[in-house]
């Protein structure tokens, strides 16, 4: 498959099993609002795939019936039945076989920046990413990681403004994940607290910029701390995540906007940094009802 130098290898790594799983696919993420992680969704097509190393992390969840499954993995077979929720994790370097029961099984598989991964293993570890290994797993559970799966596919099903910070998000809990859990590497402490200057300017920063798609780098810049430290401070010293927080910050000033009856519902959503739809089925999930109705209670 011809592939241009700019495609993200987390993107290649996508289009190859989808080409080699003949997929037929439900959901796949945006290649080009997304920076650091990809999705997909798909029903499969062969019954029996060897997939090169890809380059980059990648789990995959079953989310369809039960399914009898074969894994070869450095010359090593194991078998056995992935029901629903079950998953396995794959490293960067690793050449499988994959022989599946039947056709259309309902996959999911995540794709994770490799770079993104190193990044964030030297920042909390001090290691080479080249002394690490992540630990490939097999039928397993685990429930972060069937919950970055299913928040993921909900970004891909609700775009809109944030998405951008919020699949960025995602992707900075699931390298923190894997590194505690699934690498070769003792489970590490906690996260040393944010200084309340840097969270002060962190949130000077969200504020100056409600209206804009903001990234979680951009945030982390303006607090003077690495990604991966900003993000897992941020969340241990407000109890949200940086896109949580910044939704929260969006409606708040929403609902003050709303008291302006010169600005149309439109106006404020794009004030805030949101399309109309978009900011009609957040407002209404933060405040249990729509912009208008909230504007006619204020005005009866």
């Amino acid at each position: 498959m011809a592939q241009s130098e700019s495609v993200r290898p987390e993107w290649a790594a996508l289009e190859l099993v989808h080409e080699l799983a003949d997929a037929d696919i439900l959901q796949v993420s945006p290649e080009k609002d997304w920076d650091v992680v990809a999705v997909t969704r798909f029903r499969l097509g062969n019954i029996d795939v060897s997939v090169p190393a890809l380059g980059v992390p990648m789990f995959g969840v079953n989310y369809g019936a039960d399914m009898q499954l074969e894994r070869t993995l450095h010359g090593r077979k194991v078998s056995g039945v992935g029901a629903p929720g079950h998953l396995s994790l794959l490293p960067p370097d690793a050449d499988t076989r994959w022989v599946f029961d039947k056709a259309g099984g309902d996959i999911v598989l995540v794709f994770l920046s490799r770079a993104l991964f190193d990044r964030a293993l030297e920042e909390s570890t001090g290691r080479d990413p080249r002394s690490v290994e992540i630990v490939p797993q097999f039928v397993i559970r685990d429930l972060v990681l069937e919950r970055v799966a299913h928040q993921l596919l909900k970004a891909v099903s609700e775009p809109g403004a944030g998405s951008r910070l919020l699949t960025e998000t995602i992707a900075q809990a699931l390298a923190a994940h894997l590194i505690a859990a699934h690498t070769n590497l003792e489970r590490g402490g906690r996260p040393h607290p944010i200084a309340p200057s840097k969270l002060k300017r962190a949130e000077d920063f969200i504020q100056a910029n409600i209206e804009s798609d903001m990234s979680l780098q951009d945030i982390a810049d303006a607090a003077g701390m690495s990604l991966f430290h900003f993000a897992k401070a941020f969340k241990q010293a407000t109890g949200r995540t940086p896109h949580q927080y910044v939704i929260e910050q969006r409606v708040r000033q929403a609902r003050a906007l709303l008291h302006d009856t010169s600005l149309s519902i439109g106006q404020v959503a794009s004030a805030v940094g949101f399309s109309h739809s978009h900011f009609t089925a957040v407002f209404a999930r933060h405040m249990g009802m729509t912009p208008r109705k909230f504007r006619d209670v204020l005005y009866p």
